[in-house]
């Protein structure tokens, strides 16, 4: 059975819009923050997306062809699936529609043999796994930057504990923690 991970990158206090990345994520890179992005990307077998996050994504990466930031060549191979009712054709090489009962089809998808499957970004979907039980594990990157600001923020609309799994702290304050959900 697959394991279903999320993996968010966000401020200290929730946010991880990427348009305002610029302040609370550039300005913390690390070559251990980087190589902590590239593990976990390389540690899954299929990417799963909401649409915002995929059509975010799929311009930027598919027009790499050269590995780029150690991590093109995998985002580009890898099997995804992008979660919408609204989105009729996948560019992107590799990437199904998934349009109707998305537990229903998520849930099959964790069923299979394979590696893990990532979720990034994607904050709607993921209230919705989480809310169906179909999530595992979270995985923050949280930088030490506070916006101050309700816009972005991941965890609007979530609830629910967690138990903490592990924690690491990476150059200029980074702190990668990971996280199960408790049972509802």
């Amino acid at each position: 059975m697959r394991k279903l991970i999320v993996t968010e990158w966000m401020s200290l206090d929730g946010i991880f819009d990427a348009a305002s990345m610029g302040q609370w994520f550039n300005p913390y890179h690390s070559e251990g923050r980087a190589k902590s992005i590239q593990d976990t990307i390389h540690n899954c077998d299929v990417m799963l997306y909401g649409r915002k996050t995929y059509e975010m994504l799929f311009p930027y990466w598919s027009q790499f062809k050269n590995n780029e930031m150690r991590v093109a060549e995998k985002l580009n191979s890898v099997k995804k699936y992008v979660v919408s009712t609204t989105l009729h054709e996948a560019g992107w090489e590799n990437t199904t529609i998934v349009g109707n009962d998305i537990v229903h089809e998520i849930g099959d998808l964790k069923k299979q043999d394979g590696g893990n499957i990532l979720v990034q970004g994607s904050a709607m979907l993921v209230k919705t796994l989480l809310e169906a039980g179909l999530v595992d594990e979270f995985k923050f990157i949280v930088q030490p930057y506070i916006m101050g600001t309700q816009s972005g923020q991941f965890f609007n609309g979530l609830t629910g504990g967690l138990e903490l799994i592990s924690t690491q702290t990476l150059d200029s304050g980074v702190l990668v923690l990971r996280y199960r959900p408790k049972p509802r």
